[in-house]
């Protein structure tokens, strides 16, 4: 199956069900698809044809999803890009991927984007020029052979680890995605799903998991374009909304905007969350004001897709995940190859057997970096994990984060988890800083609930817990944020860069 084939069939089988919504229209199916069609069309006059990728900076509109669809259906190539990028990471992946045309929202990127490189032959499409271009085509599917293997999209990571890399996809493989999760833990057919669309579309998560499964099982999108926790919350409400998707950071941002008023959001039944651990308290949180949804927890990489994926979260332990049914994953120990599984309860890396046909095969022409992280039918994932006795699985932290304080090797996010159960905590991070005697110390950067909490509170409730003390944080800086980046995830090394400069040596 591919992309092209899903939305036919959705539209032959659902043509009047409502598609798409946002704060001026309404579209149907038969009339969604039909715009889809005339921009594929309107694109191919534009000399786009099969396999050429087109790339796109675009927020998270009806245009956007639109986008993406008229790509699919002629057969080229979605390349979308984060509508934050500055210039010069644009002309990164245009450059990388090749793109042979734009489109974007943002009226001033051209003009930033020809000041600072030049003209070049790339094509640009504002998205008010997108009616014009759909009105002057037909609405009938264009001429084009799509193929289930052929490459549906280019995903660049977010390049914590260096330029970002094109994850490159097939139809195939993304349909895979979303199938594999609906299996896992729905939403299903008849379900009369409404999708609130804030996962950026420029993202896996967005674009397969919420927004080709909402076309899959013929559910209605809510596009998101500007995310304002009451505004977001009174059309959770209005709406009778079903279906949540998003980061940690989404759920505190709609939890602490709540008005006095309270919104009615009982239609929620199905909440996932993943990119980043869930603090017990917010997860405490959600689970009150959500009282009628199943909550899931995903752990995935935009590479493999989901591999574990937890039903009913609150209902076991804290950050226990499970294997989904078609994948294969091993802790391996640090160093070694597929053979070399860790014990129960020992540290090791996660690997995962891209057997799955919703993993990637190979980096858009990165051979080398492909090389380097996919071994004889295993990808490689860089991020550490303990699997228990009775096969849980617990993520503790980027191999790359960890760092050596002393001689013990320590893994930022088990301090987190730990400090995130303090009620006076909103939000941690924590980081490395350099030492003369122990070569690097704990730092911890906080987010206060309670305006009150001070940092002798934090170490005390540090030294009444199980956490080692050469783990305990030896300074304490409080901000009035945590910045990450837009898919949820801690960026240390920027965290550590900013904050270093003015740190003082930890006693």
């Amino acid at each position: 199956m591919d992309l092209r084939q899903i939305l036919v069939f959705t539209a032959e089988r659902t043509p009047d069900a409502v598609a798409m919504v946002d704060a001026r229209r309404r579209f149907s199916y038969a009339d969604w698809a039909g715009r889809v069609f005339a921009l594929g069309r309107a694109l191919q006059g534009r000399g786009v044809g099969h396999g050429d990728r087109v790339a796109y900076s675009l927020r998270n509109t009806i245009e956007h999803a639109t986008v993406f669809f008229a790509t699919q259906a002629i057969g080229a190539v979605a390349v979308p890009i984060n509508f934050r990028s500055k210039p010069a990471g644009v002309q990164y992946i245009l450059e990388d991927s090749e793109a042979t045309l734009i489109v974007t929202d943002e009226p001033s990127l051209r003009e930033q984007h020809e000041t600072a490189f030049g003209p070049s032959s790339l094509s640009w499409i504002a998205a008010d020029e997108l009616d014009e271009l759909i009105g002057s085509s037909g609405a009938e599917a264009p001429d084009a052979a799509v193929s289930s293997d052929d490459l549906s999209t280019i995903l660049y990571t977010s390049g914590t680890t260096g330029p970002p890399k094109g994850v490159a996809l097939s139809h195939h493989n993304a349909c895979a995605r979303f199938v594999t999760y609906a299996l896992s833990v729905g939403p299903h057919l008849g379900s009369e799903l409404r999708t609130f669309g804030a996962a950026p579309l420029y993202h896996t998560v967005g674009m397969q998991f919420v927004l080709c499964l909402t076309v899959l099982l013929g559910g209605t999108y809510y596009p998101i374009r500007d995310l304002d926790a009451p505004s977001a919350l009174e059309l959770i409400e209005r709406e009778r909304l079903t279906f949540l998707f998003g980061s940690p950071t989404l759920f505190h941002l709609l939890l602490d905007g709540e008005t006095e008023r309270g919104y009615d959001l009982n239609s929620v039944d199905h909440l996932s969350y993943g990119s980043a651990p869930m603090p017990p308290a917010l997860l405490t949180r959600i689970h009150e004001r959500f009282p009628n949804t199943t909550i899931n927890e995903v752990y995935g990489t935009t590479e493999i897709a989901v591999p574990f994926v937890t039903r009913d979260a609150p209902s076991v332990r804290t950050g226990a995940l499970h294997v989904t049914a078609d994948h294969r994953v091993r802790v391996i120990k640090l160093g070694g190859g597929p053979g070399d599984v860790a014990a129960p309860g020992e540290e090791g890396e996660l690997i995962v057997d891209i057997a799955n046909d919703g993993c990637f095969h190979s980096y858009w022409r990165k051979p080398e970096q492909t090389a380097d992280c996919i071994r004889g039918g295993w990808y490689y994932t860089g991020d550490a994990f303990i699997r228990y006795e009775n096969g849980d699985y617990t993520f503790t932290g980027r191999l790359d984060d960890m760092f050596i304080s002393g001689g013990e090797n320590i893994q930022p996010v088990e301090i987190e988890q730990l400090l995130s159960t303090h009620p006076g905590i909103a939000e941690v991070a924590i980081i490395g800083t350099p030492h003369e005697r122990w070569g690097e110390a704990v730092m911890a950067l906080v987010v206060r609930d309670d305006p009150d909490l001070g940092e002798a509170e934090i170490d005390r409730y540090c030294r009444d817990s199980d956490l080692e003390d050469f783990k305990r944080p030896r300074r304490v800086i409080f901000v009035d944020t945590i910045e990450r980046n837009p898919s949820g995830k801690l960026v240390r090394k920027e965290l550590r860069d900013r904050y270093l400069s003015g740190a003082e040596q930890p006693g």
